[in-house]
């Protein structure tokens, strides 16, 4: 792909946001890049701030959004330099960034630092909250200043100084202009321009020990890293070094993390003997081989802590509060180099191996879960009705991993493409972190989407993750299931197009507004007398809302506005209101006018029980069938391979063995439904166990 044919497909996903937020085309523009920024895990989940105005003493300020990374306690600003559908944009030059980004985002910061904003901005706006939390406490540990651009940053542009804020806060500076999105885009799971550099360390570099006998696509070392080091490191790029890691830090308060506090304050010459140390993986090093023999590395690519979060983060705590002494702590460090072809696929594993021995939910590794690759599948075979006589049929487009929907169209030609678009068009993709807040919202759970994708994510995994350990539950997740969850985001997205039109709305908040009125929706639904909730198949049937339902939205959300507003505490920040559960609890207790004929939207108890039974009943039919269709695509040498290593492990039960009789001799034998079934269970147990198959 081109950086035209990239560009051109950046700023179609704009408008298509655009039209279903029903959003200026700067905004949409913001939200998509800080969506696939988040996604690539470069930026924290960003709250839109949108403001342009003049501050004290005359001086320029913007912003577009921002974000607090929990990791390392840095406050991330946005600020957008938007060139649209003008062809051919000029290449954007570092001082017309300083200018129009850096410098004014900067501003936002000093002045709210100084107070002037709080007492100069009406409180209802969003830079207000956010002007009130840099007040707060604690202080942000550092700024990160980010400028999104549709255009490409001039190739002179090499590395951007950190400079010292007002209060002696450093600021650092990122440019994320077209040709670094083409590259996340392209590179999937490995981190862009994420460059340590060793040469300046006492002999060169890093001292390592090969550890691993070169694979092709993997190396192995151990080193010995100085904690000072380590923290400066974390100071530097915070936590986009902790991509492939399944916790981020966890704060002081917790007893390990304490402990780790403690011994490098009081005995910081055994931190070595007492730390387990950390994990760590590289896309590239640079080996420079001394003159004794030994190797040291003078640079990393991509450099990403899998294991050690809480380590790290500490000494950078403890660094920023001069407790760390230069040359008292040493840590173990183990790096692996992984080729990028097979990052996606090895880090992962890494990760989850490597923090085995801690207590790590199975829902921090939901990104690679079966339920993803079910909805994938669906989404690519279910055809939507069509509408307003249109004789054609699309899919909703579920994307499992970020890009698929691009990546899918590649090689095709230009009537090709024009075939996949009618069929698939992007205003119907939707990405797993949107469907897990669109999924915490109409399960009354609307502080949780409200803590943002991360957080809706995990909760939606654990929800997931539990129910899919039991098969009737399992079961549930089946093609009418998927047609009532694409329902929701269909009124998720109806919402947000219609309260940014409604005459109450001021501006701001939204997400929060929406949020509320989705959960608030479904609750009034139950609330009706012998109601069993929202007739989701009848909104997949128009594929819309309806003016009903869109009128009853508009009611809901004007009250939910005045929840949000009026926190019982005044002058409490809106955004951290709506994150708790006495907003929540505020919110689905308010009362709502009802719409006239809002009643046909609603179905009947008996109704909802009589389709969660066929859902199920469709699902365990479904299930058998994938799960004999799974075992024949092995083979009979596959299913012996398995065979013998259960039997040396002796994990073999007398089901297992007769399961297995059939399957060694496809396709002279077939599976019953029940044996093929045992057989998957019996894959994971061998895994488990160590068996790796040809």
């Amino acid at each position: 792909m081109t950086e035209e044919e990239f560009r051109a497909d950046l700023l179609a996903s704009t408008a298509s946001r655009a039209e279903v937020q029903s959003c200026g085309m700067r905004e949409a523009f913001v939200i998509e890049v800080l969506a696939r920024l988040h996604d690539a895990g470069e930026v924290p989940d960003a709250e839109p701030c949108a403001e342009i105005l003049v501050g004290h003493r005359g001086r320029k300020l913007e912003i577009d959004a921002w974000a607090l990374d929990e990791a390392d306690g840095s406050l991330n600003l946005f600020v957008a330099i938007y060139n649209g559908n003008a062809p051919n944009p000029a290449s954007l030059t570092l001082t017309e960034a300083k200018e129009h980004g850096f410098n004014r985002l900067l501003g936002i910061f000093e002045q709210a630092w100084e107070g002037w904003l709080t007492n100069n901005i009406e409180e209802s706006r969003p830079l207000w909250s956010l002007a009130r939390r840099i007040l707060g406490v604690p202080r942000p540990t550092s700024v990160r200043a980010h400028v999104l651009s549709d255009r490409p940053a001039s190739e002179r542009i090499r590395e951007i100084p950190a400079e010292q804020t007002k209060g002696r806060i450093e600021a650092t500076f990122q440019i994320w202009d077209l040709t670094r999105l083409k590259r996340i885009h392209e590179a999937h799971s490995v981190r862009d321009d994420l460059i340590v550099d060793f040469s300046d360390l006492p002999g060169g570099g890093l001292p390592v020990l090969p550890a691993s006998v070169d694979s092709g696509d993997y190396v192995g070392y151990l080193s010995v890293i100085p904690g000072e080091v380590l923290a400066n490191i974390y100071a530097r790029h915070g936590s986009r070094l902790l991509e492939g890691n399944v916790r981020t830090y966890l704060g002081r308060s917790g007893r390990v993390n304490k402990g780790i506090a403690a011994t490098i304050l009081k005995e910081p010459t055994k931190f070595f003997s007492y730390n387990n140390g950390i994990a760590t993986t590289a896309s590239d090093v640079t080996i420079v081989a001394r003159d004794d023999g030994s190797f040291v590395v003078t640079s990393a690519s991509d450099l990403q802590i899998v294991n050690g979060a809480q380590t790290t983060a500490s000494l950078a705590a403890a660094l920023r509060d001069k407790t760390l002494m230069p040359g008292m702590v040493f840590v173990p460090m183990k790096l692996s180099v992984v080729s990028p072809i097979a990052a996606e696929d090895l880090i992962p594993q890494i990760s989850r191996f490597a923090n085995s021995q801690n207590s790590v939910r199975p829902s921090d590794f939901f990104a690679n879960h079966e339920f993803h690759r079910r909805m994938e599948e669906m989404s690519r075979r279910i055809l939507a009705p069509g509408v307003s006589g249109s004789q054609i049929q699309t899919h909703w487009y579920y994307e499992r991993a970020r890009g698929q929907h691009l990546n899918d169209q590649a090689g095709m030609t230009g009537p090709q493409k024009n075939q996949f678009l009618l069929l698939n068009p992007k205003k119907q993709v939707v990405t797993k972190t949107d469907f897990a807040k669109v999924e915490c919202c109409f399960n009354l759970e609307p502080d949780i989407t409200c803590k943002g994708a991360e957080k809706a994510f995990t909760s939606f995994a654990e929800r997931i993750t539990d129910e899919w350990r039991d098969e009737w539950k399992r079961s549930g997740y089946s093609d009418d299931w998927f047609r009532t969850a694409v329902a929701r985001v269909i009124l998720f997205r109806a919402a947000e197009a219609c309260i940014s039109k409604e005459p109450w709305y001021e501006g701001g908040y939204r997400a929060q507004i929406v949020a509320y009125t989705c959960a608030r929706l479904v609750k009034f639904a139950l609330d009706q007398a012998g109601s069993g909730g929202l007739n989701y198949l009848k909104v997949w049937a128009q594929q819309s809302a309806g003016a009903v339902l869109l009128k009853q939205i508009g009611r809901i959300g004007e009250a939910m506005a005045r929840v949000l507003h009026n926190p019982p505490v005044s002058g409490r920040n809106v955004s951290e209101w709506a994150k708790q559960q006495g907003c929540r609890k505020a919110a689905l207790e308010a009362k709502v006018p009802a719409v006239k004929g809002m009643e046909d939207w609603i179905i009947t108890g008996d109704e909802r029980r009589a389709i969660i039974r066929e859902q199920r009943t469709a699902g365990l039919v479904d299930q058998s069938l994938d799960a004999v269709t799974q075992v024949l695509s092995h083979g009979e040498t596959y299913w012996q391979s398995l065979r013998e290593f259960c039997q040396a492990k002796r994990i073999l039960s007398p089901f297992d063995e007769k399961a297995l009789v059939p399957a060694c001799q496809i396709p002279r034998m077939l599976p019953t439904e029940i044996q093929a079934a045992r057989l998957l269970h019996l894959i994971e147990r061998a895994v488990g166990a160590g068996w790796q198959a040809d």
